[in-house]
């Protein structure tokens, strides 16, 4: 049994020797897109809400289309399409972030609205009539009431993103997932190495809920009677 289990350690070791690296490249993507995300999903909200019928058409028409549209493609099309269309040369990790983060901005623009709709109307012309503009009513006032209301759903997305980021391996990224192929090539191995690799992903995920429910809690401090 000693000998079985040692031989079985000393086969995974390409496997251990990589997983910080490849652990690292899937957590930091998933940051940094998630947070591109946010900033484009808060753009497409705004211009669904003030922008006219043109830009709210545009905004309708891009949430359908990444919704109606499988990840993969949208991350096959960023690397390989939008480079040769732009003119615009871009690594795997670049375009596994932008693809990951246009995919997640539709998501968040959706959940962003959803907490919209479920403000107050009176709100904004309480606060336009005490003299404040457009931005400030938007900054100190709706933003912060829209982030809180979303933290659940927003923490769902993020999760969905991690696990889709599993997808930039197909572009050839360094990330858990390519890791976790390497490691079966090389070890012959795939049952220990893909549970091994699916524990990874549950702490990952684990730890971002935990870290959801602190953030939701502290908010709740601050703001009280945001409900």
């Amino acid at each position: 049994m000693n000998s079985l289990l040692g031989s079985t350690v000393a086969a995974l070791r390409p496997f251990f020797h990589d997983l910080a690296g490849g652990a690292f490249t899937t957590i930091a993507t998933s940051v940094v897109a998630f947070a591109l995300g946010m900033v484009i999903g808060v753009v497409l909200l705004l211009m669904r809400a003030h922008g006219g019928r043109v830009l709210a058409g545009f905004v309708i028409f891009y949430v359908s289309l990444i919704r109606g549209t499988p990840a993969l493609i949208q991350m096959l099309v960023a690397y390989y399409v939008l480079p040769a269309v732009l003119n615009v040369p871009l690594s795997p990790v670049q375009a596994g972030i932008l693809a990951l983060a246009l995919n997640t901005a539709a998501y968040v623009s959706e959940i962003l609205r959803g907490a919209l709709n479920s403000l107050g109307r009176g709100q904004m012309p309480a606060a336009r009539a005490l003299g404040m503009g457009s931005l400030q009513v938007w900054r100190y006032i709706v933003l912060p009431q829209l982030f809180y209301r979303s933290i659940p759903p927003l923490t769902s997305e993020f999760t969905m993103l991690l696990k889709a980021s599993s997808l930039m391996s197909i572009i050839a990224v360094h990330d858990l997932a390519t890791v976790a192929r390497d490691a079966t090539l090389q070890t012959d191995l795939p049952l220990q190495v893909f549970s091994a690799t699916a524990v990874i992903y549950f702490a990952i995920l684990f730890v971002a809920s935990s870290a959801s429910r602190r953030l939701e809690r502290r908010v709740a401090k601050v703001l009280p009677n945001v409900h």
